[in-house]
């Protein structure tokens, strides 16, 4: 595989910018902080993963294919920032050196010591994220179209996902399905023998490398610091996953039922003459959870669309800080973000095992989110693991469908006595 040519940076990445020393405040900030920058996280020496990002006055702008985060810039001195995600507990400080940023990013969901080296410098192109990775003049490998990819090289701990990627010359976008949800938005770009794709939302931080064999694909997957795993692909149009509704089941010796406290410390249950002839969605998530937060849009949407016919939504979130209050801070940080109308619930910590023992009709909790889907008379009509979010494309159109048309369905029932 070849390896991609990065932007030159400065040589020295400073190991924390909270706290500038006297020589970086003496240089001077000799261009504006607004503009184009393409980003890069140190997730192992030598080993970059790339973002592009945008600064205009307070607002600072991540780009992930069609995907944009929208975040503020906090002015810290003459020279120095921060950058707080909307919804994730993660942020950036960083400094300016003439047309040098640079600093750390902080994961506190990972801990206050996930730290990861950053620098940046101006970039005039959006689409240009491994920049120096395609010579024109070269023949550029395609892998426009659908995988089947497995991860992992242990049997036993493999696992299996679809590619779906879009090619547009050099340029490449797409996400990876599993069983339990995609990983969302993806971008990169293509050489005559290798591909290359990140993320940066907050939360993930992801890099894909792989090198092209005909019509096979063999690389490593990288998310943060913390984790590498290889992976490898091949063509397949017609590969399936386990479908979402056969994942999670419903043990039949237990009632449907919940008693939770809500973000004002306010019991909600079910069943209660509050949810009586309705449909219910039932949300199981994570504020700290990307495809959580794509389900929630998702969610959002359709209660404002049917609620006046009679649809309610529970979120019942699982958080990983220890103390109740900290759980609620988390939750309607989320909340807020999408100015949710319907109830948000503290179930617990953040464990699938802590679902099943709040939730005990539930049985094999295999991902975050997990979508319980009721009827009028309080029946479970499926239960749906993981989301398939907009970055999964045609998938993500499918899901929107189907389920529109359930909850019609739903909704058009007569309760039967």
């Amino acid at each position: 595989m070849k390896v991609c040519t990065y932007l030159i940076f400065l040589a020295l990445i400073i190991n924390s910018c909270t706290t500038p020393n006297s020589s970086d405040q003496q240089q001077l900030i000799s261009e504006p902080i607004d503009g184009l920058w393409l980003g890069k996280l140190e997730i192992k020496t030598g080993k970059f993963l790339p973002f592009n990002f945008e600064i205009l006055q307070d607002s600072v702008f991540f780009f992930n294919g069609q995907e944009k985060i929208s975040s503020s810039l906090k002015k810290l001195s003459d020279s120095t920032f921060s950058i707080e995600m909307p919804v994730f507990n993660s942020r950036f400080f960083i400094s300016q050196q003439e047309s040098i940023l640079k600093g750390e990013w902080i994961n506190l969901d990972k801990g206050d010591d996930y730290r990861i080296p950053f620098k940046a410098a101006k970039n005039l192109q959006k689409s240009a994220r491994f920049s120096s990775c395609a010579n024109s003049t070269s023949k550029i490998g395609n892998v426009d179209g659908r995988w089947e990819v497995t991860f992992g090289d242990q049997e036993a701990s493999q696992y299996k996902a679809i590619g779906v990627f879009n090619q547009m010359t050099n340029n490449l976008t797409g996400t990876f399905l599993t069983e339990t949800g995609d990983y969302r938005f993806l971008q990169g770009n293509v050489t005559d023998d290798s591909i290359y794709l990140s993320c940066f939302d907050g939360s993930h931080a992801f890099l894909f490398e792989a090198a092209i064999d005909s019509n096979q694909l063999k690389g490593s997957f990288y998310s943060g610091t913390h984790f590498q795993q290889t992976w490898k692909a091949k063509r397949n149009q017609n590969f399936k996953l386990t479908h979402p509704d056969s994942i999670t089941t419903i043990d039949k010796q237990f009632p449907i039922s919940f008693s939770l406290a809500d973000l004002d410390s306010n019991v909600v249950r079910f069943p209660s003459k509050r949810f009586s002839n309705k449909v219910l969605i039932i949300q199981i998530i994570g504020s700290w959870c990307p495809n959580c937060l794509d389900e929630t849009a998702f969610f959002n949407t359709m209660y404002n669309s049917f609620h006046d016919q009679g649809l309610e939504v529970v979120s019942i979130a699982f958080e990983k800080p220890a103390l109740f209050k900290d759980k609620v801070a988390r939750v309607r940080k989320l909340k807020t973000h999408f100015n949710a109308k319907y109830p948000f619930l503290i179930g617990g910590s953040a464990s699938k095992k802590e679902v099943e023992r709040k939730l005990p009709f539930l049985q094999n909790v295999a991902s975050f989110p997990t979508t319980i889907y009721i009827d009028k008379s309080g029946k479970v009509r499926k239960v749906y693991s993981g989301f398939y979010g907009p970055g999964t494309g045609s998938f993500h159109n499918d899901f929107s469908k189907e389920t529109s048309t359930l909850i019609q369905q739903l909704l058009n029932e007569n309760l039967v006595y």
